[in-house]
């Protein structure tokens, strides 16, 4: 019923165990065992791992957090999820795309100083020098703050594309051509950030409308130049995009979470990431851990 409950719309999963079971289970109880179990698998979820896996010297872990929107009982808040994943993990799926073959999760309706537990807790999967680890996040403050202050000795790359939207922004304010857009978005990703600024800063406008969003791209891209190096990532053969972030926000929140007409309780959707998260990351056995712990207890004790 759990494995229903994270999959599907509550009252979807009756129509599943009729059809396959022939057994009749009201949406209710998929609901009360689904929230149940999403609950108690909390403390798993944070627990850092005892056993984790260890990575060869040459190989680099990737790590992103993301943010997506559902509907609460109390107005849209943010789903903060987390993705980590190894570099042996990347597979080549077609010519033009990867995919990523194993991943752990974390994700989190709330502040962000509950989500970042559940995050060490994902990371704690594999035991790396911090060197090898390379973090690919957007712009937003909490995440530039922790990752500066947690991993200072990481590799710290601004999504491409995120970068590239917020210039695209920009030209189509202003009125700059997609000739123009292109151009730099080329000198951005085979020069780096250090290309592109200058050309940027002689950019003149009299519209105070065309000013603001001219002052607000350079100061986004001043204060994250430090990670906008895209040509040197490249050459040393990273991953410079976000797309495995924004995939995991599809799979892990919005596939079961942003529904029409879905209103959710805090406590409730995040049982149910929990359970979504356990699934996605391969650790159902926190959840079957509960059933074995359950029937031990209630054993008879031999005489």
């Amino acid at each position: 019923m759990a494995v229903a409950g994270a999959s599907d719309v509550y009252s979807k999963a009756n129509d599943l165990f009729a059809l396959f079971l022939r057994i009749p289970v009201s949406s209710a109880s998929v609901f009360r065992v689904s929230n149940q179990i999403g609950d108690q698998i909390e403390a798993p979820l944070l627990e850092v791992e005892t056993a984790p896996v260890k990575l060869p010297e040459s190989e680099r872990l990737y790590a992103s957090m993301d943010g997506s929107m559902v509907q609460t009982d109390s107005g849209y808040k943010e789903v903060k999820a987390g993705r980590v994943w190894r570099e042996s993990a990347i597979k080549a799926n077609g010519s033009t795309r990867n995919r990523i073959q194993e991943s752990h999760y974390s994700a989190y309706l709330g502040h962000y100083s509950g989500f970042l537990p559940k995050f060490e807790a994902s990371l704690s999967s594999y035991s790396f020098e911090e060197e090898q680890l390379v973090l690919i996040t957007d712009g937003a403050a909490w995440i530039s703050d922790y990752i500066v202050d947690k991993y200072p000795k990481a590799t710290h790359i601004l999504d491409f594309y995120h970068a590239v939207e917020h210039l695209h922004t920009f030209c189509q304010t202003v009125g700059l051509s997609e000739h123009w857009f292109s151009e730099r978005c080329e000198q951005l990703k085979t020069k780096g950030i250090m290309e592109v600024l200058p050309i940027l800063k002689k950019l003149k406008y009299t519209s105070l409308l065309h000013e603001e969003a001219h002052q607000k791209l350079l100061k986004y891209y001043q204060n994250n130049a430090w990670r906008m190096e895209y040509g040197i990532y490249l050459k040393r053969g990273l991953c410079i995009g976000n797309g495995a972030m924004e995939a995991a926000n599809r799979t892990i929140v919005q596939t079961r979470c942003k529904r029409s007409g879905q209103i959710w309780s805090e406590k409730g959707v995040n049982h149910i990431l929990n359970l979504r998260v356990a699934l996605a990351s391969g650790k159902w056995n926190y959840v079957t851990n509960l059933f074995k712990s359950a029937i031990s207890v209630t054993q008879p004790v031999p005489i």
